[in-house]
């Protein structure tokens, strides 16, 4: 008997395997033959910008694997939307040693994605233990 697959769980999990520059390039190349499709992985994938969803608790739990300064690097990439959230959450002197990391001299793009890059892996892998969850949906509240 076949074993039936599921080409977009497999899409999904093909996209998780990549950077996060290979997705957005392939997600884009994707809209323009299949805007739909697209869209749907969009929103099965887990993207840098959905670092707004946190709570304050998750955010304390990715520090213990994420050091200050790649999170600082990273944030030179994120929405401003997204930045602004995760500042938020930080203490004061955290805030501050992140904000003198994005002031300070331009690093080259590459450094960016890689920085977001260790940030999403420690978030699919926390994610897939329930350790965090990055909820879409505003309206439900985790406690």
């Amino acid at each position: 008997m076949k074993k039936k697959i599921d080409g977009f769980k497999q899409a999904i999990e093909m996209l998780k395997g990549l950077d996060l520059a290979s997705q957005q390039s392939l997600l884009a190349e994707m809209a323009r033959k299949d805007p739909e499709m697209a869209i749907k992985l969009k929103k099965n994938l887990i993207t840098f910008d959905d670092l707004e969803f946190l709570t304050i608790d998750m955010m304390k739990r990715l520090l213990k694997d994420i050091p200050l300064e790649v999170f600082g690097l990273a944030l030179r990439g994120a929405s401003k939307q997204t930045a602004t959230h995760i500042l938020n959450m930080f203490s004061t002197n955290m805030k501050n040693d992140v904000e003198e990391i994005l002031k300070g001299k331009p690093r080259p793009l590459d450094e960016v994605l890689e920085a977001q890059n260790k940030i999403m892996k420690v978030v699919q892998a926390l994610a897939e233990k329930g350790e965090i969850i990055l909820s879409k949906d505003k309206s439900e509240k985790y406690v």
